[in-house]
């Protein structure tokens, strides 16, 4: 009597163990089968698979042989095989998340890995809610083709493909797709051939709200346009640091926070979206274009986001093209990194009349011969509306970074705040403290941003 006393989790309903059991890796949830005969078929119930290969197979352990290590690994794809094809399978799945570790003895005794399609496939169904794929590798490998079932997935909410190390997960939407729940989709290190496979894809996402791409170093180097089109995005992270040459199209009305980095692009335009809030640009060109970007198109879609980022490498911007920038009439927040030019920076204060936080961060302006020339008039910002600015500085300025810093305090009427980062800039120090001001600034010098010793 003691014992069933203390054993109240035993007499929860079905639906709130399995709900428990869900959190659990499968394997853990499937070891609380022989607590007790009222607890058998409770793990089957979860409708969740959640299995990580890289806890109970590790890495090739050289003590081992390699029959012992191919045999660890059998043992493993026979377990999700009986999950999903056996008599105590888990039916319907309604999320299925697998990290996967493929070694030298999964190439040994599994070379092409039908296992892994034929497990995706189980379960691409209607009652599928997440699918969240991970494989990483570290020996030679074909491409991995996901199956087309898996982008048919009415009820699909959560989608999440990534490969680690190297490029190998594949998959063509040849056809338009039928992810009609779709809010979520995340592709890392994914490849695909076709320039359409992409547009095919979002086409039938209605309802999609985030995308976040990383793609590999080979994902995308036949495809010349990329297109982003969509009306229900409201979040596009792009992350791609060299190897790919293209051209970006964005069309998202409802877009809220764009995130791109991308160093090698050859031209990036996109159609305005009212609600946008925040940017980050961190953008460079091909130097096979001479590293040269329409500017009207660049800046046209972004033209009224409330809070910009922006960084360029080895990216020229033609005077004329900056002198007809379009105004940033909802711009508050600029926060400028590398930089290829000072006339940017003069252009881009003085088309943003509402601007009232400035940062230039460190290695905000690549060494080169570039010269200061004050805008003419003076930027409305600075007379009505700037009230701090924040510089993160490495620790020599060259003269027109100073002469730049030195104009925006003189001629900042409202301007509160100038924080120096860090604090051992004396030359910078001491030309800001012998400077006139507009108003009553204060200047902070730190070690750190937005703190320290003050003026």
């Amino acid at each position: 009597m003691m014992d069933e006393e203390q054993d109240r989790i035993s007499n929860l309903s079905d639906d709130v163990l399995a709900h428990i059991l869900s959190f659990l890796e499968l394997r853990d949830a499937f070891k609380t089968m022989i607590l007790s005969k009222r607890w058998e078929k409770v793990w089957t119930l979860t409708h969740s698979i959640n299995l990580n290969n890289k806890s109970c197979v590790r890495r090739f352990d050289q003590r081992l042989s390699l029959d012992k290590e191919i045999r660890r690994r059998t043992t493993f794809i026979n377990f999700i095989n009986g999950v999903l094809f056996g008599d105590n399978m888990i039916f319907p799945v309604k999320a299925f998340t697998l990290s996967y570790y493929f070694g030298y003895a999964d190439f040994i005794r599994h070379r092409h890995s039908p296992y892994l399609i034929k497990w995706v496939d189980a379960v691409s169904t209607n009652d599928l809610e997440k699918f969240d794929f991970s494989i990483s590798i570290d020996c030679t490998f074909p491409v991995l083709n996901m199956p087309p079932t898996l982008f048919q997935c009415q009820n699909l909410v959560t989608l999440s493909l990534e490969s680690i190390n190297r490029v190998l997960i594949c998959f063509d939407v040849l056809e338009t797709a039928c992810l009609l729940s779709l809010k979520y989709l995340r592709l890392v290190k994914v490849r695909f051939e076709e320039e359409n496979t992409l547009k095919n894809l979002l086409s039938g996402c209605p309802v999609l709200e985030e995308l976040y791409m990383e793609p590999g170093d080979t994902g995308f180097k036949s495809i010349p346009h990329f297109y982003f089109i969509s009306p229900s995005l409201k979040i596009l992270r792009w992350k791609r640091e060299e190897g790919f040459r293209g051209y970006f199209v964005v069309k998202a009305p409802k877009l809220e926070h764009l995130h791109f980095v991308e160093h090698s692009m050859l031209g990036f335009s996109m159609s305005v979206s009212p609600s946008l809030v925040s940017v980050v640009m961190d953008i460079g060109s091909s130097f096979g274009h001479h590293g040269h970007i329409s500017v009207k198109k660049l800046f046209q879609g972004i033209s009224n986001a409330q809070k910009l980022e922006w960084s360029t490498h080895h990216t020229f911007m033609a005077k004329v093209e900056l002198d007809n920038l379009p105004e940033f009439c909802n711009l508050t927040h600029l926060k400028i990194g590398s930089c290829q030019d000072l006339y940017f920076v003069s252009s881009i204060i003085q088309h943003s009349p509402h601007l009232k936080h400035l940062i230039f961060d460190k290695d905000h302006f690549i060494s080169g011969p570039m010269t200061w020339s004050p805008p003419v008039p003076v930027p409305p910002c600075l007379i009505s509306h700037l009230e701090t600015v924040e510089i993160i500085a490495p620790e020599g300025q060259t003269s027109y970074e100073i002469e730049l810093i030195l104009y925006l305090l003189q001629k900042g009427k409202v301007l509160k705040k100038m924080i120096v980062t860090p604090f051992s800039c004396m030359d910078l120090r001491r030309k800001l403290w012998e400077s006139p001001k507009a108003g009553g600034c204060k200047i902070v010098f730190s070690d750190f941003p937005a703190g320290g010793t003050s003026r």
